[in-house]
Protein backbone atom coordinates (compact mmCIF):
# COMPACT_ATOMS: atom_id res chain seq x y z
CA UNK A 1 0.00 0.00 0.00
CA UNK A 2 1.16 3.31 -1.17
CA UNK A 3 1.04 5.97 1.67
CA UNK A 4 2.95 8.73 -0.13
CA UNK A 5 -0.16 10.28 -1.67
CA UNK A 6 -2.22 10.07 2.13
CA UNK A 7 -1.86 12.65 4.74
CA UNK A 8 -1.96 12.07 8.33
CA UNK A 9 -5.57 13.36 8.95
CA UNK A 10 -6.41 11.20 6.06
CA UNK A 11 -5.38 8.64 7.43
CA UNK A 12 -6.42 8.81 10.91
CA UNK A 13 -10.00 9.46 9.04
CA UNK A 14 -9.67 6.10 7.34
CA UNK A 15 -9.09 4.99 10.95
CA UNK A 16 -11.60 5.98 12.48
CA UNK A 17 -14.25 5.26 10.01
CA UNK A 18 -12.98 1.80 10.42
CA UNK A 19 -13.66 2.09 14.07
CA UNK A 20 -16.99 3.59 14.06
CA UNK A 21 -17.61 0.62 11.58
CA UNK A 22 -16.78 -2.00 14.09
CA UNK A 23 -18.32 -0.33 17.19
CA UNK A 24 -22.03 -0.08 14.89
CA UNK A 25 -21.58 -4.08 14.15
CA UNK A 26 -20.91 -4.93 17.89
CA UNK A 27 -24.02 -5.87 18.93
CA UNK A 28 -24.75 -8.90 16.67
CA UNK A 29 -27.80 -10.51 18.43
CA UNK A 30 -30.22 -9.14 20.70
CA UNK A 31 -29.15 -9.20 24.32
CA UNK A 32 -30.85 -9.75 27.59
CA UNK A 33 -32.19 -6.49 28.33
CA UNK A 34 -33.94 -6.46 25.12
CA UNK A 35 -35.40 -10.03 25.78
CA UNK A 36 -36.64 -9.25 28.84
CA UNK A 37 -38.89 -6.46 27.34
CA UNK A 38 -39.81 -8.68 24.76
CA UNK A 39 -40.94 -11.74 27.33
CA UNK A 40 -42.66 -8.71 29.88
CA UNK A 41 -44.38 -7.94 27.19
CA UNK A 42 -45.61 -10.93 25.98
CA UNK A 43 -46.39 -11.85 29.68
CA UNK A 44 -48.63 -8.83 30.01
CA UNK A 45 -50.43 -10.11 26.53
CA UNK A 46 -51.10 -13.60 28.45
CA UNK A 47 -51.75 -11.42 31.74
CA UNK A 48 -55.07 -9.90 29.80
CA UNK A 49 -55.89 -12.71 28.17
CA UNK A 50 -56.13 -14.72 31.36
CA UNK A 51 -58.26 -11.22 32.84
CA UNK A 52 -60.61 -11.88 29.99
CA UNK A 53 -60.99 -15.79 30.82
CA UNK A 54 -61.15 -14.90 34.71
CA UNK A 55 -64.18 -12.64 33.76
CA UNK A 56 -65.85 -15.15 31.86
CA UNK A 57 -65.85 -17.40 34.73
CA UNK A 58 -66.79 -14.90 37.28
CA UNK A 59 -69.71 -13.26 35.19
CA UNK A 60 -73.45 -14.66 36.11
CA UNK A 61 -74.45 -18.05 34.44
CA UNK A 62 -76.89 -17.96 31.49
CA UNK A 63 -79.13 -19.80 30.53
CA UNK A 64 -80.55 -21.64 27.19
CA UNK A 65 -84.01 -22.33 27.54
CA UNK A 66 -85.41 -20.17 30.16
CA UNK A 67 -83.57 -21.36 32.98
CA UNK A 68 -82.07 -24.24 31.69
CA UNK A 69 -77.86 -24.13 30.55
CA UNK A 70 -77.51 -26.71 27.50
CA UNK A 71 -76.26 -29.48 29.92
CA UNK A 72 -79.47 -29.46 32.02
CA UNK A 73 -81.58 -29.25 29.21
CA UNK A 74 -79.63 -32.10 27.20
CA UNK A 75 -79.50 -34.29 30.07
CA UNK A 76 -82.69 -33.45 32.10
CA UNK A 77 -80.80 -32.52 34.85
CA UNK A 78 -83.22 -30.43 37.68
CA UNK A 79 -82.39 -26.57 37.01
CA UNK A 80 -83.44 -25.01 40.17
CA UNK A 81 -80.83 -23.45 41.90
CA UNK A 82 -78.24 -24.25 39.24
CA UNK A 83 -77.35 -20.96 37.33
CA UNK A 84 -75.68 -18.50 39.55
CA UNK A 85 -77.49 -15.06 39.05
CA UNK A 86 -74.41 -12.61 40.51
CA UNK A 87 -71.28 -12.06 39.64
CA UNK A 88 -68.23 -14.15 41.71
CA UNK A 89 -66.96 -11.54 44.19
CA UNK A 90 -63.83 -13.45 44.38
CA UNK A 91 -62.83 -14.04 41.11
CA UNK A 92 -64.05 -10.25 39.98
CA UNK A 93 -61.08 -9.47 43.03
CA UNK A 94 -58.87 -12.18 41.04
CA UNK A 95 -59.05 -10.24 37.54
CA UNK A 96 -58.41 -6.46 39.51
CA UNK A 97 -54.99 -7.70 40.71
CA UNK A 98 -53.88 -9.38 37.56
CA UNK A 99 -54.91 -6.23 35.86
CA UNK A 100 -52.71 -4.18 38.56
CA UNK A 101 -49.94 -6.95 37.59
CA UNK A 102 -50.61 -6.53 33.71
CA UNK A 103 -50.04 -2.60 33.88
CA UNK A 104 -46.83 -2.68 35.97
CA UNK A 105 -45.41 -5.58 33.68
CA UNK A 106 -46.30 -3.04 31.01
CA UNK A 107 -44.28 -0.53 33.12
CA UNK A 108 -41.54 -2.96 33.75
CA UNK A 109 -40.88 -3.85 29.89
CA UNK A 110 -40.75 -0.17 29.21
CA UNK A 111 -38.26 0.16 31.64
CA UNK A 112 -35.93 -2.81 30.07
CA UNK A 113 -36.89 -1.14 26.71
CA UNK A 114 -35.70 2.44 27.77
CA UNK A 115 -32.38 1.25 28.87
CA UNK A 116 -31.35 -0.12 25.59
CA UNK A 117 -32.23 2.89 23.43
CA UNK A 118 -28.53 4.16 22.65
CA UNK A 119 -28.59 4.16 19.58
CA UNK A 120 -30.25 5.46 16.54
CA UNK A 121 -31.60 2.53 15.14
CA UNK A 122 -33.15 1.10 18.61
CA UNK A 123 -36.88 1.67 18.56
CA UNK A 124 -39.44 1.65 21.65
CA UNK A 125 -41.22 -1.70 21.16
CA UNK A 126 -44.99 -0.39 19.79
CA UNK A 127 -46.49 -3.68 21.87
CA UNK A 128 -45.58 -2.69 25.16
CA UNK A 129 -47.51 0.85 24.35
CA UNK A 130 -50.44 -1.27 22.76
CA UNK A 131 -50.95 -3.32 25.68
CA UNK A 132 -50.43 -0.40 28.45
CA UNK A 133 -53.30 1.32 26.43
CA UNK A 134 -55.37 -1.52 25.98
CA UNK A 135 -54.93 -2.29 30.06
CA UNK A 136 -55.58 0.90 31.17
CA UNK A 137 -58.61 1.47 29.34
CA UNK A 138 -59.85 -2.44 30.66
CA UNK A 139 -58.81 -0.87 34.02
CA UNK A 140 -61.12 2.05 33.81
CA UNK A 141 -63.98 0.22 32.28
CA UNK A 142 -63.17 -2.33 34.87
CA UNK A 143 -63.33 -0.05 37.53
CA UNK A 144 -66.59 1.96 36.65
CA UNK A 145 -68.05 -1.52 35.83
CA UNK A 146 -67.18 -3.64 39.85
CA UNK A 147 -65.96 -0.27 41.95
CA UNK A 148 -68.82 -0.84 43.85
CA UNK A 149 -68.20 -4.30 43.97
CA UNK A 150 -64.53 -4.44 45.03
CA UNK A 151 -64.64 -1.49 47.63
Amino acid sequence: MDNEGLSYEQITDILDQNEKEKKKDRRQRRDIVTRMATILSLCAWATMIAVWVVLELASPERGMLFTQTFFQWHFGTDATGAIRARWDRQLVYLAYVMMLVSFGTCVFAFLFNKMRMKRKSDKYKKSIFVIAGITLIAFVAFLIRFGSMLF
